[in-house]
């Protein structure tokens, strides 16, 4: 079976730092529970974590142009909660839309990939 990568996309920024470990921590739980149905997957709020703070010259630009790079290499795009209020994830639907992805509205909409490769 090959693996198959699914792109995990929700709120990054927060008003506080503290918001910002909530969003990667809902990121982080979304990709558990997909991962556990069979996906492998692509977490751009670990990947880019605290990033601000470390290399606080890199613009928004840089990073959402990255992850949208991730995001094209993957098979589908799950969201998390909040996704309607995000500028960022809100850029990434409408990529993936663009390329024909899948996006489900939530982990539970994500099939178990047995289901996907029974056809």
């Amino acid at each position: 079976m090959q693996t198959k990568l699914i792109y995990v996309a929700g709120p990054y920024r927060g008003v506080t730092q503290e918001a910002i470990k909530l969003n990667i921590c809902v990121a982080r739980q979304v990709g558990k529970l997909v991962a556990q149905k069979g996906w492998m997957p692509i977490i751009p709020h670990c990947n880019t974590a605290e990033f601000e703070l470390v290399a606080p010259e890199l613009k928004d630009e840089f990073w959402l142009e990255g992850t949208l790079q991730l995001m094209r290499k993957c098979d589908a795009v799950v969201l998390c909660p909040g996704w309607q209020n995000s500028s960022g994830t809100l850029a990434e639907i409408k990529e993936a839309k663009r390329l024909n992805l899948t996006v489900y509205e939530t982990e539970h909409h994500v099939p178990k990939l047995e289901a996907l490769w029974s056809d």
